[in-house]
């Protein structure tokens, strides 16, 4: 009996997919409709974050090969790349990065720094973090107009994006949320079953694009990296939060296209 109910209230595929859309996009979710007595469990959406940046790289980056196609600047086609991605995700990315620059860089203690990340202003680190991390994204967007075009460059931009997504559900797994948190309590320990999955999504299709080899070699730092976050946001801040999340999620896909941009130039094709 118990285990029939638990079945029976387990969310759906479907359910899980419409969960991420609803915690990570402004993309209507028209598709599908949570029982009333059932809110979205974000727990079990985890494995399909990635799915949500599949959506979004893929319109980002058919948005770019248009811009491609019209022939206009480098410079240009990358900003409107740019835009259509913070569209999409409603800036929340952006929003958790300067936060975070805020929180870390100007708080003296855990409570001070809660409360900057708290403040809908933006401070001094926070305008440093977005102009230096959309000055990079711009210049690496700028590569992958050089390297790729057409399909490649609508697929490579999606696997990206699907791979960024998935970082903060491996920080998830390895690092408890902060006490101090309001968004990530919506959400918890991803489990092994759903890690595996969320990393299947990007892992796989990359390695068929652009190797085996040249995605472990993209994959492996990032993800230090994304621990590495996670272990300063306990020390700072005792725990994972939003803004932590949604800040690894900028900083994941800056060093994923760094990675490749790197790799490109020691094996080019």
């Amino acid at each position: 009996m118990t285990k029939e109910t638990d079945k029976a209230q387990r969310q759906s595929l479907r359910g899980d997919c419409a969960a991420a859309f609803l915690l990570l996009s402004r993309i209507p979710v028209t598709w599908h409709r949570f029982p009333e007595d059932r809110p979205p469990d974000f727990t079990s959406s985890l494995w399909a974050f990635p799915v949500v940046g599949l959506v979004i790289g893929a319109v980002a980056g058919g948005t770019l090969a248009l811009t491609e196609i019209a022939m206009l600047p480098p410079l240009v086609s990358a900003a409107v790349g740019l835009l259509v991605l913070a569209l999409l995700s409603g800036a929340m990315h952006e929003d958790g990065l300067a936060d975070m620059a805020d929180g870390f860089g100007g708080g003296r203690d855990v409570e001070s720094k809660i409360r900057i990340m708290h403040d809908s202003r933006i401070g001094s680190y926070g305008v440093m973090a977005l102009i230096l991390s959309s000055a990079v994204r711009l210049g690496l967007l700028m590569a992958c107009l050089d390297a790729f075009d057409g399909l490649q460059l609508v697929m490579f931009i999606a696997f990206i994006q699907a791979a960024s997504r998935f970082q903060p559900v491996a920080q998830l797994s390895a690092f408890s949320i902060s006490p101090h948190a309001s968004l990530a309590h919506l959400t918890g320990q991803p489990g092994t079953l759903r890690l595996i999955v969320g990393a299947l999504i990007w892992l796989l299709p990359l390695a068929w694009l652009i190797g085996v080899t040249t995605t472990l070699m993209m994959a492996m730092p990032v993800v230090a990296l994304t621990l590495w976050i996670g272990s300063l946001a306990m020390r700072q801040i005792k725990g994972l939060t939003g803004d932590v999340m949604g800040a690894t999620t900028i900083i994941g896909e800056i060093a994923l296209l760094a990675c490749w941009a790197s790799l490109a130039r020691l094996v080019p094709a």
